[in-house]
């Protein structure tokens, strides 16, 4: 596997905000967003067994053995699904009751990688992300999901301004989510953007009934 880093903190976004994880940070991203806060793990790799990260994810859980959840992100986790199917079969072999949550861009097919996970974070990139429409779109199997499936799904959205929201309502009605399973979440690398956007996601929350993501590490200055 190409792993960007492993690190124990608490999840700064999402419907897992504030929970303590375990984080493993996968490298590579098919997508290069303008406002990316973590465009090191695009190119910081080191290649790593699925044994050998198995091992130091079961390492962290017991010696952090309060905390139940294993995040995976980058970089775009889905461009080593395959692996990651293997690695979570093989960590429910070895810990119980524990919780995985994959964040994605949802360009690529999830496979069976949403069977095997607790929650899957999709995060599809609007127009303020820079990149191209073709390149951002997202795979029509996510809309495909049966509805057992869909209910592991939630949708979050990076918006800077109310004009975000039309971008938003079309990729909500594709997945047919429920709206407790949408978040607004400012675009925000510094503090002081931060409380300028986060009260147009809380204006744009307001207005359909969907929730706000916070980000705690922007706030607290963490990974």
């Amino acid at each position: 596997m190409k792993v960007s880093e492993i690190f124990i903190s608490v999840q700064g976004e999402g419907p897992s905000l504030g929970k303590p994880a375990v984080f493993l940070r996968l490298s590579y991203c098919n997508l290069m967003c303008t406002w990316c806060d973590t465009k090191y793990a695009w190119t910081t790799s080191e290649e790593k067994s699925v044994d050998d990260v198995v091992s130091e994810l079961v390492d962290k859980l017991k010696t952090y053995d309060k905390v139940k959840l294993i995040v995976v992100t980058g970089g775009e986790p889905l461009l080593q699904k395959d692996e990651l199917v293997e690695l979570v079969g093989k960590l429910k072999k070895l810990i119980k009751d524990f919780e995985v949550e994959v964040e994605t861009n949802c360009t690529i097919d999830p496979g069976e990688l949403v069977e095997v996970v607790d929650r899957i974070i999709v995060s599809p990139k609007l127009s303020n992300s820079g990149m191209p429409e073709y390149a951002r779109k997202c795979s029509e199997e996510f809309f495909k999901l049966p509805k057992n499936l869909k209910t592991k799904v939630y949708l979050k959205f990076v918006v800077e301004d109310t004009s975000d929201l039309k971008e938003v309502e079309e990729i909500v009605k594709l997945f047919d989510v429920d709206s407790h399973r949408v978040f607004f979440m400012p675009q925000a690398s510094t503090l002081e953007e931060l409380s300028t956007r986060l009260k147009i996601a809380i204006d744009l929350a307001v207005k359909t009934g969907y929730r706000v993501s916070d980000r705690l590490q922007i706030v607290g200055g963490f990974r």
